[in-house]
C-alpha cells in the first residue's frame, strides 16, 4: 500500500521527501530512523501534554521509550489518502500508548479508588446544595481528610486526570473534551450539533470552577503554556499547578456527569 501512494499525494505532507523515502522502502531501517528523528517534536508534545499529571513515583524515561512505540505504530499505519494530517492520526495513538503503560502500572489502591468516589460524590452533592464547587479546605474537612492527605490522594490520581481523558456521551457517541473543542476536521452537520450541545455543557461546568481554576485550564489548554511558565504568573511550585489542575479536572468531570444525567 505504501509503495502506492503518489507524489502528489505526499507533497502535502511536511517532510514529504522522507516520508516518499520510507514509503518506497519501509523495511528500511534508515529511512525509519531519519523519519522518527524529524517527528521527535511530536512526541515531545504529546508527553509534555500529559506530564502535568504523572505523580513523583513514575520513571518518565520508561514511558518515552512507550511514547516512541506509538510513533511508530502510527507511522506504520498512516495513510495519507484518509484525508488526515499525520499529527492528527499520530497524537492519539501514541497518547493512547502512554496511557496504556500508566494504566498497567496502576498503583492507586482499592483503599484509594474508594476514597476518589467518596470525593466525587461530595463534590456533587456540595454542587447540588450550593450551586458551586468546593474549595480544598471545604473538600478536606467534609471527607474528613488533612490538607496532606487530600493532596496525596490527588498526586495519586493525577496520571488519569486530564482535560483530554474526560469522555463524554450522547447519541450513542463518545467523545474526550479535546475531540469536541478541536476538530481535526470539518465534522457532519449532525455531529456538530451535538459537539456545540457538549459545548454549551462545558462552559456550564467551568462555571463551576473557581476563578484560578478557570485561569490555568485555560493557559494550559488553550494558550498552550508550560507548566513553569503557569507558576511563575502565579508564583506558585509546579507540583502545587499540578494539584490545582487535577482538583479542577476532578470538579469538571462531576458537574458533566450531573449535567448530562440531568
Amino acid at each position: 500500500m505504501r509503495k502506492t501512494i503518489n507524489e502528489s499525494e505526499a507533497a502535502k505532507l511536511s517532510h514529504s521527501d522522507l516520508w516518499m523515502e520510507y514509503w518506497r522502502n519501509p523495511d528500511s531501517g534508515e529511512a525509519l530512523s531519519r523519519l522518527v528523528e524529524v517527528l521527535l517534536p511530536l512526541v515531545h508534545k504529546v508527553f509534555e501534554r500529559i506530564s502535568i499529571s504523572l505523580p513523583s513515583y513514575i520513571a518518565t524515561e520508561d514511558l518515552m521509550q512507550v511514547a516512541l512505540i506509538g510513533l511508530y505504530h502510527a507511522i506504520n499505519r498512516f495513510d495519507p489518502r484518509q484525508g488526515l494530517s499525520f499529527g492528527a492520526f499520530a497524537y492519539p495513538r501514541i497518547r493512547g500508548a502512554i496511557l496504556d503503560e500508566l494504566r498497567a502500572m496502576d498503583h492507586v489502591s482499592r483503599s484509594s479508588r474508594a476514597q476518589l468516589r467518596k470525593m466525587e460524590q461530595f463534590i456533587g452533592q456540595w454542587m447540588c446544595d450550593h450551586g458551586e464547587s468546593p474549595d480544598e479546605a471545604e473538600l478536606s474537612d467534609g471527607m474528613g481528610l488533612q490538607t496532606g492527605e487530600l493532596a496525596a490522594l490527588i498526586e495519586r490520581a493525577q496520571p488519569w486526570l486530564s482535560l483530554d481523558e474526560i469522555v463524554v456521551r450522547g447519541d450513542g457517541v463518545g467523545l474526550n473534551l479535546m475531540e469536541i473543542l478541536v476538530d481535526s476536521k470539518a465534522p457532519a452537520p449532525d455531529a456538530e450539533a451535538h459537539r456545540e450541545d457538549l459545548r454549551r455543557h462545558l462552559r456550564k461546568t467551568f462555571l463551576c470552577l473557581s476563578s484560578r481554576e478557570q485561569k490555568i485550564l485555560y493557559l494550559y489548554y488553550y494558550e498552550d503554556l508550560r507548566l513553569s511558565e503557569i507558576a511563575m504568573l502565579y508564583e506558585l511550585s509546579e507540583a502545587r499547578i499540578c494539584q490545582i489542575h487535577a482538583m479542577a479536572i476532578t470538579k469538571l468531570r462531576v458537574a458533566l456527569s450531573r449535567l448530562q444525567r440531568g
